[in-house]
C-alpha cells in the first residue's frame, strides 16, 4: 500500500527529473537557434510528413496561436514550408526542407539532455529499464 509520504517522494521525483531534462533541452534547442517547441514541431513533421497545423497543436498540446507564430519562424528560417492541400484547399500541409531534416537529425543527435539521461540510463539493467517504461506508462494511463 502506497502511503502520503511514498506519493509525495514519487511526485517530487517526477518534477526534478522533469524539470532537469527540460532545462537541458531548452539549451540544446537555444543552441541551434531554436526553441523546444519549434524542435517538438520539427520532429511531428519529420515523423509524420503532411501534418496539418491544426495535427500538430493537438498532438503537441501548445496554444493554437503559439503553433502558428512557431510554424511561421520556422518557414520564415527555412527549415518548414506550408503547402495547400490539393484534398481540401482550406487545409494546409507542413513539410520540412531538407535544412529542416538536417537540424533536426542533429538536434536529436547532439541533444545534451539525450545524452545525459542515456548516460544515466546505464546504470540500469534492460530489464529494470524495461520496467520503468511499463510502471511510467501505467502511472499516464491512471492519470
Amino acid at each position: 500500500m502506497v502511503d502520503k509520504q511514498q506519493t509525495l517522494e514519487v511526485y517530487n521525483s517526477f518534477f526534478a527529473v522533469a524539470r532537469q531534462l527540460k532545462k537541458l533541452a531548452h539549451q540544446s534547442a537555444a543552441n541551434l537557434g531554436l526553441t523546444v517547441h519549434q524542435i517538438g514541431i520539427l520532429n511531428s513533421i519529420r515523423t509524420d510528413p503532411g501534418l496539418t497545423q491544426k495535427e500538430v497543436t493537438e498532438r503537441l498540446i501548445f496554444a493554437k496561436s503559439r503553433v502558428s507564430l512557431h510554424i511561421d519562424a520556422l518557414v520564415e528560417k527555412g527549415l518548414a514550408t506550408r503547402e495547400i492541400s490539393e484534398l481540401d484547399r482550406r487545409e494546409t500541409k507542413l513539410y520540412l526542407t531538407s535544412d529542416g531534416d538536417k537540424l533536426c537529425l542533429r538536434y536529436n543527435e547532439e541533444a545534451y539532455s539525450h545524452k545525459v539521461l542515456e548516460i544515466a540510463l546505464q546504470r540500469f539493467s534492460k530489464e529494470e529499464l524495461d520496467s520503468l517504461i511499463a510502471m511510467h506508462k501505467q502511472i499516464l494511463a491512471q492519470l
